[in-house]
């Protein structure tokens, strides 16, 4: 049975995102405020699943929409997961996560293979890299 490792009502905290460190999580909700290509903006739901391999932590001062310091650093996690994926979690409390056994984990990915109506989820490629040593 899946656990909660972060209510929607719980502040998100360094010790939450670190306590997930080689889990399997499910974020079911995960909401962003996004841009759209009018200039509006809308809301989408950015939920992922996976073991977690680790993640970063970012404080920003700077406020990118009116070019100006905010008083107060506002402070991101980034998780990254063990299929190379990583994800920004939300700063609001419209974020979920929960603890799968690996079962559970694999039940998922089934429910949304066939959600998409697919006979596999295709991830994507690692890029072949070109060395610019002299091929030393």
């Amino acid at each position: 049975m899946a656990q909660v490792i972060k209510a929607k009502d719980q502040v998100l905290t360094e010790e939450i995102v670190a306590s997930m460190i080689g889990k399997y999580v499910h974020a079911p909700t995960n909401m962003h405020e996004v841009q759209t290509p009018t200039g509006g903006t809308t809301k989408v739901n950015v939920w992922f699943a996976g073991v977690v391999a680790g993640y970063e932590k970012a404080v920003i001062g700077f406020n990118y929409e009116d070019g100006s310091f905010n008083e107060q650093p506002q402070t991101f996690f980034n998780v990254h997961l063990t299929d190379g994926m990583g994800y920004i979690l939300t700063t609001t409390l419209d974020l979920e996560i929960q603890e799968l056994s690996e079962e559970e984990f694999e039940a998922l990915v089934e429910e949304k293979k066939a959600e998409q109506n697919t006979p596999e989820i295709i991830l994507p490629e690692a890029p072949k890299l070109h060395l610019l040593d002299g091929g030393k």
